[in-house]
Parts: structure tokens; C-alpha cells; sequence
């Protein structure tokens, strides 16, 4: 970065400004880039995602830039978000497998099945062997209810992958959730064929038959589930779902034992702590009851988890409550349980038109949030100095490409880096000065006023910033504090023009008749041929009862005016 930077200082030196500009802009969106990744591994997504964003400003046909701006939006669960950089990225490396890919992925989790198979397709056809592409354009033929395609995608990858019982089991999943059960039975029926003691085959085979055939279909619910737990005694779904069919046939301490087992793996889930509640209160244990359900009602206060879980949670807590006397906490349990209720149908209904085909009942392993590890102190503090270190040389950046930017007479832009520059970095000296002078050559002389302010506080000793600030409060027409930050322009030496005929003008608003004559006549003598300089030292002549030179300055004025016409 030291040799790009330098070298795009040689561009500025020899006059090169354009090009000078096109490189500080790389150099950025590559900083920018590397702050995004280091903000991303901090966990600090928001400024992950403005980070992203200023890097794709800054280089915006990079589609490995766009890509990565993509990825975090992603993330993010900003969908939306990084269908734009997806589309921008596909248009400049149309056969990118990867880009259609998560192009599709994208458009899957927005819910337009069609434009997402239709980019999984172009996926496809650019690189055939790509399991994650078939599996998701298979799901993808799901959720349009496009079996027949689903099917043929889910056999081409048996055929190219080969017979193996995870790919059974995915497909086996795929098709349970589109509530195709009696396919996902023969796939998980399939996957037990090629290995009976394959990890999780027994658990989802009990699980479908649960799906298929309810409670008919309990026993051999059942022994799927026990099969699954004598392999893996510590697996929570083989726990929760033996004990949910022991439920089912009201073998209630089993089913409390199971249960527990379960909560003990997975402490933070409110289920199986609800299907405790009902164990409990049927075997009228309404204390144990009133705890295991206040447990889920905390682990699962609102609706979005299972809307109808929790409601009825609160309406067996009242129960229970009511049972052992607790009379009034009970109906407050009643009227929370109500309101859910209702809030539950009014959601139902709302959302009835958006539902997708799939996912109606999601297994709880689907539910659950996934929590990022803390990171190491070490690490973070390693990150963090980066971070530092970064926004420092952001900074830098942005000021250098303002001062290319001004030199190039694009003063909106070049305020804009100025600001960029401050932001990322307050203390930097000489941004003020900079973003005021950037604003005062725009022409923007308000917002000129803040920035040279603050530089002026920080650096009294800047006379060239106060004498601009003064010549901003004078086009702003503050002549008072004009005059007050100009005083000392008489005794400077200074041949500035400008900075005369601003004093002196703002002195004569002032009333002070012999300072205003004093300075114009400066003005005067430094551009004899600026009518204006004639026309307001006229003015401070007449005002200082000085009529005779006040009415030759005005002839000189008339005089001009036809020459140049200039007018005050």
C-alpha cells in the first residue's frame, strides 16, 4: 500500500490528477476492504456493512469487491441488500458459477423460487458437479410444488455422487419438509440399507413416520428413536422425540425421563420443557409443572419460536397455578394466555398469504439461533489495534484524494472526502481547514462556517483559516463578526484583494466610516479597474461626509460599469 500510495503522489506532483485520483481510489476500496473483514471477524456487522459499501464506491467493477459486499449483507440477512451487488458482479463475470449460486441462494431466501432456480440452473450448466447448486435447485423445484423436476435433480446427484446415506438423508429431509413423507420414508429407509448405523438416519426415519401417520405410527415412531439412542445415548432429537411418542402413549414417567435427559443436552430450549408441563400435570405434579413452564415461558416469551407453544404454555401454568391455590396468579396467566391467542391468529392469518410450501413444521435443530463464539482477548485486542490502524490510514486517504479533488476543481467531491476524512479520523490535523476551504471555494460559505471554526479553536495561531472564516461570516453577511475576525488584515501586509474589500465593507455596515475608507482605498489601489471597489469606497467617502471623493469615485464607478459591467 506505502508503494501505491507514493506512487500516486508522483501522479500528483507531475500534474497527472486524474489518474492520481483513479489510484487513491483503488487504494481505498482495498482499505476498505480489509476494515470490513476485520470488522466481520469483531462482530461488529453494521460496520461491517458500511464498510462494505464504501469499498464497492470506490471500485464498483470489482466483482470480487461486489462479492464480498454480498457476502456480508448476507450475513446480515439483508437479502435484498446483496441482490445488487450479485446482479452487478453476475453482469461482469457471467460465468462465475459461485456468483449464480448465491445469486439463486439469494433469491430462495427472498422467496422468488423462479428467478432462484432459474440462477441455479445457469449455476449448473457452468459447473454440473456442484452439489450445493443441485441440492438447492432440487429444494428450489420443492417450494413450486415441481416434484417430477425436484426428483429428477435428487437422482442425478445420486447417480454423480454416488449411493451414499447422507445424500439419502438430505434428500430424505428435503422432501419431509416439502410434506412429501411417503418419498422422505423411502430415503431414509434407503440410507439405513447402506448403513444401518449411520448418524441421525433412525432419528429422521422416526420423525417422518411421526409426520406421515400421527399417532398410528407411534410403535414404529418408537423403535426408530430407541435405535437411535442406543447408538448415541447423547443425542438430544432421539431424547425429545422418544419422549414426545411416550407422551403420546401416556407413559408419563418415561417421557419425564427422556425429556429431562433432553434439557440437560440442550439447557437453552424451551421445548422440552413445555412437554415436561403436561408430563407433570398428568401425574399431578403441579409444582414441578409450574416450573418447568415458567422455564419455557422465559426461554420462549414471545411468539415468533412457536407462536402456540407459548400460548398454551401460559394457559397451563394457569392451570397448575390454580390447582395449588395460587388463585390470582392464575387468572393473570389466563389473560396472558388469551391475548397471545389472539395476537397468534392475527399473525397466522397475516402471513397465511406468504407462507412458503415448506417449513411449516421445522425440526427444532432448524429453530435454534447459532451463537458466535467469544472471541479470544488476545485476538480481539489484536483486531481492534488493527481496526485502529485502519480507519487512521482510511483517513489519510480520503484527505489525500480531497486535496486531487479540489485540485481538480470538483469542490462538492472534494468536501465530501474532507468529511470522510474526519469522520474516520477527528483528529487528524488540518481536515478542517481543508473541508472549510473546500466548502468556501464551492461557494457553500454556511457550510463553511463550522469546519473553520473548529480549526480556529483547535489552531488560534491559523491566521490564513480565521481571515477565511471572516470572508465566510462576510458573504454570509455577518458583518459584525467579518470585522472582528479581519482586523488585523491592515497591519499584515497582506495584497489579498479580497480580504480589503470584505473589511472594509463590513467597517461601513459597522458605521466605522474611517476604517471602511481606509481599506478600500487599499482594495482600490490593488484593482483599479474593479468597479465595485469604486462604487463601495464612494459610499464609505459620502458616509464619511467626504462628498467631493465620494462623487469622483462614483463617476470612476459609472465609468467602469459601462466598461465591464459590473453592477453592485
Amino acid at each position: 500500500m506505502a508503494q501505491r500510495y507514493e506512487a500516486a503522489q508522483e501522479l500528483v506532483r507531475a500534474g497527472k490528477l486524474a489518474e492520481a485520483e483513479t489510484e487513491l481510489k483503488a487504494i481505498l476500496a482495498a482499505q476498505y476492504r480489509r476494515l470490513t473483514k476485520t470488522y466481520v471477524a469483531l462482530q461488529k456487522r453494521e460496520q461491517g456493512l458500511e464498510a462494505a459499501e464504501a469499498a464497492a464506491k470506490y471500485q464498483s467493477t470489482d466483482s470480487d469487491l461486489l462479492i464480498e459486499m454480498a457476502m456480508v449483507y448476507l450475513e446480515a440477512a439483508q437479502f435484498n441488500k446483496a441482490l445488487g451487488p450479485l446482479l452487478k458482479a453476475a453482469q461482469l463475470q457471467p460465468n462465475n458459477a459461485d456468483i449464480h449460486r448465491t445469486l439463486g441462494k439469494t433469491y430462495f431466501a427472498l422467496g422468488d423460487y423462479e428467478k432462484s432456480a432459474s440462477a441455479l440452473e445457469v449455476a449448473l450448466k457452468l459447473a454440473p458437479k456442484d452439489f450445493n447448486s443441485s441440492f438447492t435447485l432440487a429444494i428450489t423445484y420443492l417450494q413450486q410444488r415441481e416434484f417430477t423436476a425436484a426428483r429428477r435433480v435428487f437422482d442425478s446427484m445420486i447417480a454423480e455422487f454416488g449411493e451414499k446415506p447422507e445424500i439419502h438423508i438430505a434428500v430424505g429431509r428435503a422432501f419431509r419438509e416439502a410434506g412429501r413423507l411417503p418419498e422422505a420414508i423411502e430415503e431414509f429407509k434407503r440410507a439405513i440399507a447402506l448403513n444401518s448405523q449411520f448418524p441421525g438416519a433412525h432419528y429422521n426415519l422416526g420423525l417422518a413416520y411421526l409426520w406421515n401417520e400421527g399417532g398410528s405410527a407411534v410403535a414404529n415412531a418408537e423403535g426408530e428413536f430407541k435405535i437411535e439412542l442406543a447408538a448415541n445415548p447423547n443425542d438430544f432429537f432421539s431424547n425429545y422425540y422418544l419422549g414426545i411418542t411416550c407422551i403420546f402413549q401416556r407413559k408419563w414417567e418415561t417421557a419425564i425421563d427422556l425429556l429431562k435427559t433432553a434439557s440437560r443436552i440442550q439447557p437453552n430450549n424451551p421445548d422440552p420443557y413445555f412437554q415436561l408441563g403436561q408430563a407433570y400435570q398428568e401425574l399431578q405434579k403441579h409444582d414441578q409443572a409450574i416450573e418447568v413452564l415458567t422455564k419455557a415461558i422465559d426461554l420462549n416469551p414471545n411468539l415468533p419460536h412457536n407462536k402456540f407453544q407459548v400460548t398454551t404454555a401460559h394457559y397451563r401454568l394457569a392451570q397448575s397455578l390454580l390447582q395449588t391455590g395460587k388463585t390470582e396468579a392464575g387468572r393473570k396467566e389466563l389473560q396472558v394466555a388469551s391475548e397471545l391467542k389472539a395476537r397468534a391468529f392475527e399473525m397466522t392469518q397475516s402471513l397465511s398469504s406468504k407462507q412458503s410450501t415448506m417449513g411449516a413444521s421445522r425440526v427444532p435443530e432448524e429453530n435454534d439461533q447459532k451463537t458466535q463464539a467469544p472471541l479470544d482477548p488476545k485476538i480481539r485486542s489484536e483486531l481492534e489495534a488493527n481496526e485502529a490502524q485502519l480507519t487512521k490510514i482510511i483517513s489519510a486517504l480520503h484527505n489525500s484524494l480531497g486535496l486531487v479533488q479540489a485540485g481538480r476543481q470538483n469542490l462538492t467531491d472534494a468536501a465530501v472526502e474532507f468529511r470522510l476524512a474526519k469522520k474516520w479520523n477527528p483528529q487528524q490535523a488540518g481536515l478542517d481547514y481543508n473541508l472549510g476551504l473546500a466548502y468556501f471555494r464551492a461557494e457553500s460559505y454556511r457550510e463553511a462556517l463550522a469546519p473553520l471554526e473548529s480549526e480556529i479553536k483547535a489552531n488560534p495561531a491559523n491566521t490564513q483559516a480565521r481571515w477565511l472564516l471572516g470572508l465566510s461570516y462576510f458573504k454570509t453577511q455577518d458583518y459584525s463578526k467579518a470585522a472582528e475576525l479581519l482586523h488585523d488584515v491592515p497591519s499584515s501586509g497582506s495584497t489579498n484583494v479580497e480580504l480589503y474589500y470584505a473589511l472594509g465593507k463590513a467597517l461601513l455596515q459597522q458605521s466605522d466610516f474611517a476604517g471602511a475608507v481606509s481599506n478600500l482605498e487599499i482594495a482600490v489601489k490593488l484593482e483599479p479597474e474593479n468597479a465595485l471597489f469604486h462604487y463601495e469606497l464612494g459610499r464609505a467617502y459620502t458616509a464619511a461626509g467626504r462628498r467631493e471623493e465620494g462623487k469622483r469615485e462614483n463617476e470612476t464607478f459609472n465609468k467602469l460599469k459601462k466598461q465591464t459591467g459590473q453592477t453592485p
